[in-house]
């Protein structure tokens, strides 16, 4: 579908300009939260940027639906992390023994397609700063200090 991008419900409220005509009957509400722990079968790496994403994500920001996305990220990071280090090492270009052609190697070329799937796992869960800026939370319980803010 040719357009803009659809807006969120919430959006359309924060801006005031939600009518019940346009209202997305659709729209999912997902209460269950993501499992702190990550799945079995992670490598240390991947464990580790679990933990770390799970931790500094606001609260309600991950849900359990972001589980596959998460963990796809998590396993394309320790990937990442492993490449590099042979990438730092040297292993940045190979030249062929007939023609003596000099070619990026398989190990910097794999890196590259590891760094495009991790942004866009990044995008899908908010952790850029464009992304995450389109990203709304669940307010919390306390009232906020900004009086135009308030309902």
């Amino acid at each position: 579908m040719a357009g803009r991008p659809r807006k969120s419900d919430a959006e359309k409220a924060a801006k005031g300009t939600l009518q019940k005509c346009r209202q997305n009957s659709h729209e999912w509400t997902i209460n269950e939260k993501l499992n702190p722990l990550p799945p079995p079968g992670l490598t240390a790496d991947a464990r580790d940027a679990w933990m770390m994403a799970v931790k500094v994500a606001p609260e309600g920001f991950l849900t359990a639906l972001d589980h596959g996305v998460l963990e796809k990220w998590c396993r394309n990071y320790a990937l990442y992390r492993k490449l590099s280090k042979a990438v730092e090492a040297g292993d940045i270009e190979q030249t062929s023994e007939n023609s003596g052609l000099r070619s990026l190697s398989p190990t910097f070329s794999a890196l590259i397609n590891v760094q495009k799937l991790m942004l866009a796992c990044e995008r899908e869960l908010g952790f850029t700063p464009i992304s995450r800026s389109k990203v709304r939370t669940q307010p919390n319980e306390q009232g906020s200090e900004n009086p135009f803010l308030d309902d």
